[in-house]
């Protein structure tokens, strides 16, 4: 706990140093919010907060995995592996405090002094990237790089990796096999859910049948895009640009390229999540983490009452 505590204080430290730092330049160096990239003062600001972003952003980056990872090794699964492993829990159970009383003590405290944790990280990344979501340049929390660093994520994955570990511990009884098993499973998870947010709800779809600036709209979450004819057939990028080689040639970045596309009666699509959709999808997976975390460890729960005949 204590060494949880000294960390996420030295990470609260860089954060605020960033922070400031950041604050200060926006607020001496920002162009006009509605200034274009291709402008040298609106491009040498993206730039120079895209580097102050990136510094920082490479080490919270591995905290998505790192964190829940050894809270769940570390906080869960030495909890009660530890305890049977040594023997001390024959000791416990002769006193006055109840098995019930004993292990309640251990999980409640603990568990909520995790979810705090996890509470306190997003608590200090938030107002960092909110030092740097300064017009014209934008932080998207829904962006796969952050969204597992604020709201109520970290807290979520905290939780459920140290449930999971305390279940480990409690189902094998050893430490370092639990410890293993938790490592692994928080992986699995983490390896598994990294791209899933997008599959949580139906996409909306856009179709851009004229030429605009933008097809869907700030902070969405990209799903997916591709290219109709006017039957409704799909078509790649690619495939799209090879279809029109001819008539509109190769550069589909410019307007022109896109004008000749839609009057030859192609339209391109885009499939994506509005930035509103945020905490519906944060207490999904939250859900999807939590539910069977805490069945896993009631069964554990269950297995460490039980007597042993």
């Amino acid at each position: 706990m204590l060494v949880t505590t000294a960390l996420l204080a030295v990470l609260g430290a860089v954060l605020l140093i960033s922070g400031l730092g950041a604050a200060d330049f926006a607020a001496q160096s920002a162009p006009a919010a509605d200034c274009v990239a291709d402008t040298p003062e609106c491009g040498a600001y993206r730039g120079e907060m895209n580097e102050r972003i990136r510094l920082v952003g490479e080490l919270l980056g591995w905290l998505p995995l790192l964190a829940p990872a050894m809270i769940g090794a570390f906080w869960g699964a030495p909890l009660l592996a530890r305890e049977f492993e040594q023997g001390t829990h024959q000791l416990t159970w002769t006193q006055s405090v109840t098995r019930r009383r004993w292990l309640a003590a251990k999980i409640v405290g603990l568990g909520a002094a995790v979810t705090l944790g996890g509470l306190v990280l997003a608590g200090i990344v938030e107002p960092w990237l909110a030092a740097f979501d300064v017009p014209p340049y934008n932080v998207d929390r829904f962006d796969m790089s952050w969204f597992r660093l604020v709201g109520i994520m970290p807290a979520a994955w905290w939780l459920s990796a140290f449930v999971l570990g305390m279940a480990a511990g409690a189902l094998f009884r050893r430490t370092l096999p639990a410890m293993a098993v938790t490592l692994a499973v928080c992986a699995l998870a983490f390896f598994g859910l990294l791209r899933s947010p997008s599959s949580y709800a139906p996409p909306e779809r856009a179709v851009q049948a004229e030429v605009i600036d933008e097809l869907e709209p700030e902070g969405s979450l990209h799903v997916t895009s591709y290219w109709i004819d006017r039957s409704g057939v799909k078509y790649t990028s690619q495939e799209a640009e090879l279809a029109l080689a001819g008539p509109c040639g190769t550069d589909e970045t410019t307007k022109k390229y896109a004008k000749c596309s839609f009057s030859h009666g192609y339209r391109r699509v885009a499939e994506f999540h509005r930035a509103s959709r945020f905490w519906q999808f944060q207490w999904t997976e939250a859900g999807i983490l939590l539910i069977p975390a805490l069945a896993l460890g009631g069964v554990a729960v269950r297995r460490t009452l039980r007597p042993r005949i």
